[in-house]
């Protein structure tokens, strides 16, 4: 079977005032130069050790419970595999293999986490798309079930006992989708949504506001990327958006990602600056207003070398990774960093994540806890020939930042706060299923109340309490002075704490 792995390129421009530099000085400086840019992110660490190629990480977070799963190549089949780190990273189980080993290969994985329950789904050939869950944080797993025959390309999103899985039909290009209210037992009938070809990402925006992004070619004309909509939960959509530009020139690899505010971030590579014939460039979008209306579009690489790429929301931040070539243009992609502090609005500087010979590529992001974690496949150990890549991971430290998300402290209670920093007011919004489990556990937990929510000072001193049974509050913070708190919520017995600042 024959591996798409997208490839993408970034680079910045150096400048040499004065031409005396000594070839070894200039050196030095480079070498210095990328390891100041990484300050905050942690070694490359290898991961998988197994003979073949790992392709295709996907991880999602619960705290600093890390789940990864990917697809492994062997000799003639490729099978799903699954790693989890309970630490944040600092350590990772053996491999777990979760599809059946036989001449059926397994490819494409993605993975969805709620709570202690984690939703494996990935594409089996001369079929289309399984599905597995472990309900005790990927201690065991339950059998396989085949949910979509046909589908190849698919994403899944959970949130409780709802999930939604989106996908698509490679032989009739038509995008389906269906969902599960009870956690994966049952699942409603599929239906068709819109045409498209490739690359869907699903995303809920808030409530039963859902996002997909697409790869669609309306032939004869070139591939570009739309978004498409559902106010309902998905029982009906709305026309597809085209979010790329209609230039002629074929959009390709979106990834997407939405923020607690109710934004939408796409990012996509377009071949349409580039002199390359097989890299391009990085471009954005966002969406303020959960689609309705978008920004312009913006180029966020000029190098022209780039190809795949993904994009995270956390609290106030976007972070953006991709592969590029710009290093020799010999075939030693590497991978590289941007982060926006203020939700795409600008944009830092391009820093230089890897710094190893041959490929690296196919970067992944998830964020959890106090740290956000990528992964990337690698040839450095093996070189550019051959099917051996193991996978690699590094992690870069959230503690610096007064809009991070600080992190689950006890079982992983699912909440947002918004805007962060703020003036007047804080909104918060909990995850689906909390304010049911709280009225559960009413009398029973802390505060006898559903929701607790109290607003602590940067010396420990309590500021603000406030309880509701409802799944969003916002509250007046015309009260508090300038400066640090902390948000402590309770629900269903469990804690979270989030960083919060108040400005004028």
């Amino acid at each position: 079977m024959k591996k798409n792995a997208g490839i993408g390129l970034l680079s910045g421009k150096i400048h040499i005032v004065d031409s005396y530099f000594l070839p070894f000085t200039f050196s030095l400086l480079l070498a210095v130069s990328f390891l100041s840019a990484q300050v905050g992110w942690g070694p490359d660490v290898r991961l998988t050790y197994m003979q073949g190629g790992g392709w295709y990480p996907r991880a999602a977070c619960c705290g600093d419970t890390i789940h990864l799963v990917w697809w492994h190549a062997y000799t003639g089949h490729d099978e799903i595999f699954y790693l989890r780190s309970t630490d944040a990273g600092e350590s990772w189980s053996d491999p777990v293999r979760l599809s059946v080993e036989d001449e059926q290969s397994g490819t494409m994985p993605q993975i969805a986490v709620s709570g202690n329950t984690v939703h494996v789904i990935w594409f089996e050939e001369d079929y289309g798309v399984v599905y597995r869950r472990s309900s005790d944080g990927g201690d065991t797993w339950q059998g396989i079930d085949s949910i979509i025959p046909g589908m190849h390309y698919s994403s899944i999103f959970a949130d409780s006992s709802l999930i939604y899985i989106a996908g698509i039909n490679s032989a009739t290009g038509i995008l389906m989708f269906t969902k599960s209210y009870d956690g994966g037992n049952t699942w409603q009938p599929v239906m068709n949504v819109t045409l498209a070809r490739a690359s869907p990402t699903l995303r809920c925006i808030s409530d039963d506001i859902l996002a997909l992004s697409v790869t669609y070619r309306a032939l004869p004309g070139a591939c570009e990327i739309y978004d498409i909509r559902s106010f309902n939960g998905g029982e009906t959509w709305t026309d597809s958006q085209m979010v790329s530009e209609d230039d002629g020139i074929s959009s390709f690899d979106p990834a997407m990602t939405t923020d607690d505010s109710g934004g939408i971030h796409i990012d996509w590579c377009d071949y349409k600056y580039s002199p390359y014939p097989w890299t391009g460039d990085i471009f954005y979008r966002a969406s303020r207003d959960s689609g309705n209306t978008w920004e312009p579009i913006d180029s966020l690489t000029v190098q022209h070398r780039a190809v795949a790429s993904d994009i995270l929301a956390e609290g106030n931040n976007l972070h953006l990774v991709w592969e590029d070539d710009r290093n020799g243009f010999d075939n030693n992609f590497e991978i590289y960093y941007r982060m926006s502090s203020d939700l795409g609005r600008t944009w830092g500087p391009e820093i230089r994540l890897t710094n190893a010979p041959y490929h690296s590529y196919c970067p992944s992001l998830a964020c959890g806890g106090r740290y956000l974690h990528l992964f990337w496949q690698d040839r450095r150990d093996y070189g550019n020939s051959g099917s051996s890549a193991p996978l690699y991971y590094k992690r870069k430290g959230l503690s610096g930042g007064v809009s991070e998300l600080e992190g689950n402290l006890s079982s992983g209670i699912d909440f947002g706060i918004f805007p962060n920093p703020f003036s007047k007011l804080i909104n918060i919004s909990f995850g689906r299923g909390h304010s049911a489990e709280s009225r559960k556990q009413k009398g029973k937990d802390s505060g006898d109340a559903g929701l607790c929510i109290r607003i602590y000072d940067i010396s420990g001193k309590e500021v603000l309490a406030y309880e509701t049974e409802g799944r969003r509050v916002e509250i007046s913070t015309r009260s508090l002075s300038c400066g640090v708190y902390f948000v402590e919520v309770w629900a269903g017995g469990n804690r979270g704490i989030r960083k919060v600042v108040k400005i004028e």
